[in-house]
Order: structure tokens, then sequence, then C-alpha cells
């Protein structure tokens, strides 16, 4: 077990065995500041912790290429927080796009109205400048001064208009935020709700990572806890920052480690696909065919997408499946790869073992060939028993629909 998981298993003892008025106590973080964690935590000869406050950091982290809906994962190695909560982040932020004309949004840092047109995000936090609760923080004080690591995550499968109704569900609840204590901060890191008051904490609000869970839980039925409703020994029934970051229903956009002028936006499409073979045709019955993919970034980076789609649609005999599902649409740095692996299978009950069709394998070292020239794509390539329509698009500026209406 790694110092990280001890330091948490040990939290939760505590949690587990304390009433709500014990958990300030036990704690005894309930005058801390949020933003001042501790600088480092070493280990001495005697095995004894030793440590230092100091200010988390500050990181890179650009809004541009973001849509409202990306949520952001904050974390600073060797700070209190960082060996208090599970993995590699600390901090979940929701990005809310920009303040429109007329539209009242309470910087809670600052203390005062934002001006139109400020990048905002919102999160649930505690800290005594900042308010113990629901609210909005500035990008640059709320991202870009909160941590010196910083990644943007975004959810698979949905519209641009659906994350907006996430941040409009979270918006619900903090109003223009005035008020964060009517939501407020919610220790009960061990367990998670959607609505209503936590049965650990006795709190009706929601800690960072919990709030982005449970806004499009509610609206979508996405669960972004890889455990689901099942206990964890990292975090048992609770969903931290790095569940968010790890969970097959997120991809990552952007990270602090580059800049979205040194990027092409791509766009990765699956068309469709003509399977030749039924590979257990009749007695068996209908072939239920799914496909996995793994594209975008050949160096594996931000822009990197890996999903097994597990839609399967049947199909009896040879014919097409008009899939019509985006792959990826991602920055990549210009002077990385491009890679397009895609894989037909076929869902086989048990015993039988699933069936895999000859793979779309596809790999660029200059995307630069492809930048700003509209789009590629292969039409029904023939690699056997299975042939692929996949489209794809490199462009310094966001892409929109293709030719075939994805």
């Amino acid at each position: 077990m790694n110092k990280k998981t001890l330091v948490f298993n040990i939290m939760l003892l505590i949690i587990l065995s304390s009433t709500l008025a014990s958990i300030d106590s036990v704690a005894q973080i309930e005058d801390v500041k949020e933003d001042v964690v501790l600088d480092s935590i070493q280990e001495t000869n005697n095995n004894q912790i030793e440590i230092t406050f100091s200010e988390d950091g500050t990181n890179n982290l650009n809004y541009n290429g973001l849509v409202p809906g990306d949520i952001i994962l904050l974390g600073t190695e060797g700070t209190f927080f960082d060996y208090l909560i599970p993995g590699e982040f600390s901090h979940t932020e929701i990005f809310c796009g920009f303040v429109q004309p007329g539209e009242y949004i309470w910087d809670r840092d600052n203390h005062k109205w934002m001006a139109p047109g400020t990048p905002y995000v919102i999160h649930s936090t505690k800290s005594d400048n900042a308010g113990n609760g629901l609210g909005y923080s500035t990008w640059s004080v709320g991202v870009n001064e909160h941590a010196e690591n910083a990644v943007a995550i975004r959810v698979n499968g949905l519209t641009d208009n659906q994350r907006q109704q996430a941040v409009n569900w979270m918006k619900s609840f903090a109003g223009d935020g005035t008020n964060p204590e009517a939501y407020p901060y919610d220790w009960g890191w061990t367990s998670k709700q959607i609505y209503g008051t936590n049965s650990l904490s006795g709190i009706n609000g929601w800690y960072c990572s919990e709030l982005a869970w449970a806004a499009y839980k509610d609206l979508f039925g996405i669960d972004l806890d890889p455990d689901g409703d099942s206990w964890s020994w990292t975090t048992a029934y609770g969903v931290s920052p790095s569940d968010l970051y790890e969970d097959s229903d997120t991809q990552v956009v952007e990270t602090d480690d580059w800049s979205p002028d040194d990027c092409y936006y791509v766009k990765i499409n699956l068309v469709g696909i003509y399977y030749e073979d039924d590979y257990d045709p009749w007695p068996k019955g209908a072939g239920e065919e799914y496909v996995k993919w793994f594209v975008g970034d050949g160096w594996g980076g931000s822009g990197y997408v890996v999903n097994n789609f597990y839609g399967t649609v049947k199909r009896d005999g040879s014919g097409y499946i008009y899939w019509k599902i985006n792959l990826a649409n991602v920055l990549i740095p210009k002077s990385h790869p491009i890679k397009i692996r895609v894989e037909a299978w076929e869902d086989d009950g048990w015993p039988d073992s699933d069936d895999q069709y000859p793979v779309f394998n596809w790999w660029s070292d200059y995307m630069l060939n492809f930048a700003n020239t509209g789009w590629w794509w292969w039409n029904y390539v023939d690699l056997g028993d299975a042939r692929y329509c996949i489209e794809f698009c490199i462009s310094a500026s966001p892409i929109g629909t293709s030719p075939n209406g994805v």
C-alpha cells in the first residue's frame, strides 16, 4: 500500500468513526484555507512526517478550445491534499464559459461582480476568503493560480448543448454565487449523492468532484465514477478527481504543458463498416457487432482517445452498419504524429470468445500534410472481411459537422 492510499485510509477510518461534529475537531482544518496546502511531506529516518506550508503553485492551462461543461482537474505533487486525496489530482472545477452581458456572476475570491466576457468556473470548496460551499471563480484565479498541474477533460458522447445543460444544472443551485453556504462544502468524501443530505457527513451540498459527477449522472445517467456503486479501497463509495480522469466516459482535451496555439484541432469519425462475413452464422443467430478505437495523438498524449464502444448492433449476414460516431474531437500538438486504429468485433455469448475482424490501422508522422485542407476519408477501404469508412479533419480552428453528418 503506497503512502497516499495509507493516508487516505487513515482519514477514512476517522470519518467513518466520527459524527459530523467530530469531523472538524479530528481533522482540525475548519480554520485552514483550502488554497493553502502543505508544501512538502517528507519521511524522516524515524518514519515521522515533516510538514510545512506554502501556496499550491500555478499552471498555464488555457481555456481556448474548451466548451462549457468541460471538467478541470487540479493538483500539486507533495502537498497536503495530494497526500490526503487518492490519485494525481486533488480538486475539481467545471468550466462555465464566459460571463454574458447582463449576467451577474459573483467572484468569490475578489468579492466583486465579474465583468462581461470573463472566463469562469464553478466549484465547491471551503475557504475563509472564498466562502464555504458552491460558487464561482475567474479562470485566472480558480484554475491558473490554484495548482501546478492542470488538465481539462470532456464527457464523451454528448453534444455541446448537453454539456451546457450540465453547467446550467450546477448554476441552478449556485445562483449568482453570493451565498456559497446555501450548499456548503461536503466533507463526506467517502460517500456521494446527487441531491439531498450526505448520509455520512449530514451536509446538504457537494465536494468538488461529487458536483461534476452529480450533474452528469442526474441529467444523462452517465456515471463518472469507475467504481460505480461498488466499494473501493481508495475512495470507499465516494468519487475523487482522479476517478473522473480515469473513467472511460471522459477524454482529455487539454493539458497545461502545451498551448493551444501550438496545436491543431483534430476530429476523427467512424461513418460505417461493411461486414462481409458473419463469423457465427445460423443457427447461432444474427451477429452482434461493436467497435473499439485507439485514436488521436500518436505519442499517447492528451489527445489520445481509447474507447471500447459496447453499443452492439445486430447484423444477419453481410452488409453495412452505419455507425456514424465521433471517435475523437481533440487538440494535438502540431509536432506530434496522428494515429487512427479502429477494430470491428462480433460479440459472442459464452462459451465462445468474441471474434475480431481485420483491423484498420493508420499512422502519420506529419499532421502538417493534412492541416487546413478539409476532410479526408477512406471510402470503405477493403481489409478482407470488413471494409471501413473513416473520415478525419485537421484544422487550426474548431471543426464542425462532417460531410457525412457526424
